[in-house]
């Protein structure tokens, strides 16, 4: 009989990055669901936002322009306080906790922990919107014409609240301050949302932004806009507004409290 033992080359390089990021998202995931006050501003408040917005906006939103503009408000209500308010307050209370100090005190690198700490805090809400999105199918919302448009959309903004939330956490000292801090942003997303409806002879420039990116892919999944180069674009914007406040908060993040 044969004995499987580990060789020098596997106890020499331990565990995957991989397994690493599921090990830190699995111990997230049980810490959020074991904190009444982030599981309520993580899964229960943003659905029950969700809700409220159909109902207040879904009679008055018809057409593909209509749907694209109550599926932008309702991503960006769920995504807004579900991923970059849960990650700016989460990663401030593990610093705060010095859970950062400890995590980078092991073998994994800065990447994999900001990734281990994020994953299921975007994996929630993007189950969250599943749901709403077979709500609003149910309740005979438009389905889009673009499909593939709209899920590069929402994925995108998810990554996009993500990093913005990390960046955030870097002049957020506690979970408290995060109810101070991450209110220029939200302000940005939803104000840029609408500016780019106004026909003022900036739209160049409100497509620059994350709001106005994120509404015109929407109105382009919708057949409200065509698919041509500001799509594409759009998209780029989206992408920039990912990396870039990734790469600051990559050079300025704090593991340890003040």
């Amino acid at each position: 009989m044969t004995t499987l033992t580990k060789t020098p080359s596997d106890a020499l390089h331990g565990p995957s990055s991989a397994s690493r990021i599921l090990a830190i998202a699995l111990m997230e995931l049980r810490i959020i669901f074991r904190n009444k006050t982030v599981l309520t501003g993580a899964v229960l408040m943003p659905v029950a936002m969700a809700v409220y917005m159909y109902y207040v906006g879904a009679d008055q939103m018809t057409g593909p322009s209509g749907v694209a503009v109550l599926v932008g408000l309702t991503l960006m209500v769920v995504a807004l306080l579900g991923v970059y308010l849960t990650a700016t307050t989460t990663l401030a209370t593990r610093r705060q906790e010095l859970f950062l100090k400890r995590l980078r005190s092991g073998e994994s690198s800065d990447t994999v922990i900001w990734l281990g700490m994020l994953t299921p805090i975007v994996a929630l809400v993007a189950a969250q919107l599943a749901l709403v999105g077979v709500g609003f199918a149910v309740a005979g919302v438009e389905a889009p014409t673009r499909p593939l448009v709209v899920l590069g959309a929402v994925f995108g903004f998810l990554a996009l609240c993500a990093t913005a939330g990390m960046l955030t956490s870097v002049f957020t000292p506690s979970a408290a301050a995060a109810q101070i801090t991450t209110l220029p942003f939200f302000f940005v997303v939803i104000g840029t949302f609408f500016w780019t409806a106004f026909d003022d002879g900036f739209e160049m420039l409100s497509r620059l932004t994350p709001g106005g990116a994120l509404q015109n892919l929407l109105m382009a999944g919708w057949g409200a806009g065509t698919l041509d180069a500001s799509v594409a674009g759009a998209a780029v914007v989206i992408l920039a507004w990912i990396v870039l406040p990734y790469l600051v908060a990559a050079r300025r993040f704090r593991w340890e409290k003040r």
